[in-house]
């Protein structure tokens, strides 16, 4: 049965100015997903502006003809909140986001200590709108979330799945919702809605990945989630997760930790979408880019560069050193090489990182015959008859003529983008990061405010830094505030440009 996407047959509220926020729509094989059975996934995510910061929106439903499928939005406050309990049960929180009363206006709703929930035509929750239980967050949502329960607070029954029509308009619906509720955020501030567009869609961010999608909660909130009871009958996916040695999504910085660096984070932007929505090349018969080889001097940000690529996009970061790979058994490098790819596929969506790839994919001509069939081993996995969904190849080096050419031919390393020294801008801008960092852990201002002038002796004192330097030098300022016993102050101008002399240099 064809049915036709939000934006064509949208839910009208009572008030033609809450249009149901034709930024947020849903694509049509959502619904059939939905009815057919979906394990929790990632259905979509969007940067907001302060005074918010994102919208992640997940999704799962239990397919057959008494099916049921249950949606929730969570929307996130512009700072990371510490934990927010309530001492009994549930309640008014301090500090959250309060759900907007404005939405009686354009829906019938009935309020309680708790939430408001929005009803339907019958006069039975719909909906519930309301904060998180632990966390300060907005959270739409209806049905059930055996696991995530302890986040999403009050709720209710999950939507009859029993027809891509019905699913169609419960999902018109919620987007209205939605769209309605981040609207009224920003009118209360006097502000426009920012120019965002969102389709939800069932995107390739499956049970484990969509448990990393919420690390925008925060790290206590994956602490918290590490807490609940694995009881089989309850958890029956999640009580089967063994931890990995690879990093979970949660525990990754995102591009706005790197300072400067924006053309390349533009360039990782693309292979980012890539791992979110491969659907998205898929509509114009495009191949999503397979490896990003990132090169430049050390110390410039290649390996934060691939952490970010792999939080961003809700993707698991997997690590490869040399020492991982190499042995002096027969055969064992290339075995070693084929359990990277292939836990890699196991666990897709993930980012496969090879750091310092030089030492493992030399040019063949005047290597050992083991790196030619780790080179071979890697070659096929990368463009070989197996395909690789749902893996990004990334690998960085300090010396890309050293890499077999073979390597950085379209359909393996379709991009090298160079990582360089930052620039003075550059310089900037990883100042403030780190900084920011600093006393965002702190939790005070820590550094004293630098005038142009101050700024324009810090950037001549820095010329030539990499940004591992940069932060270097930030840590020694702070570092000699601990040694001499400081509880109180803030570290001047002077201060950091002591620490900058005495950054040993290789030249």
């Amino acid at each position: 049965m064809a049915i036709t996407p939000a934006h064509a047959t949208r839910f009208v509220p009572a008030a033609p100015e809450a249009a149901g926020a034709p930024w947020l729509t849903w694509a049509p094989e959502l619904a059939h997903r939905l009815q057919n059975g979906l394990p929790l996934t990632v259905l979509g995510q969007v940067v907001l502006e302060p005074p918010l910061s994102r919208l992640l929106v997940l999704g799962r439903s239990e397919g057959g003809p008494r099916g049921t499928f249950s949606l929730a939005a969570v929307v996130m406050p512009e700072t990371n909140p510490a934990l927010v309990l309530a001492p009994f049960g549930l309640g008014p929180l301090a500090g959250t986001l309060q759900p907007p009363a404005e939405l009686g206006r354009y829906f019938p709703i009935r309020r309680t200590s708790e939430a408001i929930f929005v009803l339907d035509e019958v006069g039975h929750d719909r909906l519930v709108v309301g904060p998180g239980v632990v966390l300060n967050h907005l959270v739409i949502s209806c049905g059930a979330w055996p696991l995530l329960v302890p986040l999403f607070g009050p709720r209710t029954r999950a939507r009859p799945a029993h027809s891509v029509v019905e699913i169609g308009e419960e999902l018109d619906h919620f987007c209205a919702v939605v769209g309605v509720a981040v609207e009224t955020i920003y009118r209360r501030r006097g502000l426009a809605l920012p120019p965002v567009a969102l389709t939800l869609r069932p995107t390739a961010l499956n049970v484990e990945t969509a448990l990393g999608g919420l690390r925008w909660l925060g790290r206590s909130a994956a602490g918290l989630l590490s807490l609940l009871p694995r009881v089989a009958g309850d958890l029956p996916e999640v009580a089967r997760i063994v931890p990995a040695a690879g990093t979970a999504a949660q525990d990754g910085p995102t591009f706005d930790d790197v300072g400067g660096l924006e053309e390349a984070k533009r360039e990782l932007q693309t292979v980012c979408l890539a791992i979110r929505d491969p659907q998205a090349f898929r509509r114009w018969g495009a191949r999503p880019p397979k490896g990003v080889l990132l090169y430049g001097p050390p110390g410039t940000g290649k390996t934060l560069l691939a952490r970010c690529l792999a939080h961003e996009a809700g993707a698991r970061f997997l690590p490869v050193r040399a020492a991982d790979v190499t042995s002096k058994w027969y055969g064992e490098a290339e075995h070693r090489m084929q359990a990277i790819f292939d836990r890699a596929r196991r666990e897709a969506p993930s980012v496969v990182f090879f750091d310092e790839i030089d030492a493992l994919a030399r040019v063949r001509d005047d290597a050992h015959e083991a790196t030619h069939r780790v080179v071979s081993t890697l070659l096929e996995n990368m463009d070989g008859l197996q395909p690789l969904r749902g893996v990004v190849v990334v690998a960085a080096t300090n010396r890309p003529e050293a890499v077999d050419p073979a390597l950085t031919r379209p359909g393996r390393f379709d991009r090298l983008v160079e990582v360089p020294l930052p620039d003075r801008a550059a310089r900037r801008a990883i100042f403030r990061v780190h900084l920011r960092q600093a006393e965002r852990q702190a939790e005070r201002e820590l550094f004293a405010p630098f005038d142009e002038e101050g700024w324009r002796q810090l950037l001549d004192a820095t010329e030539g830094f990499s940004g591992a330097e940069i932060a270097e030098a930030v840590r020694r300022a702070l570092e000699a505030k601990v040694r001499s016993g400081a509880v109180d102050g803030q570290v001047t101008l002077f201060e950091l440009l002591e620490q900058t002399r005495g950054i040993a240099r290789p030249w």
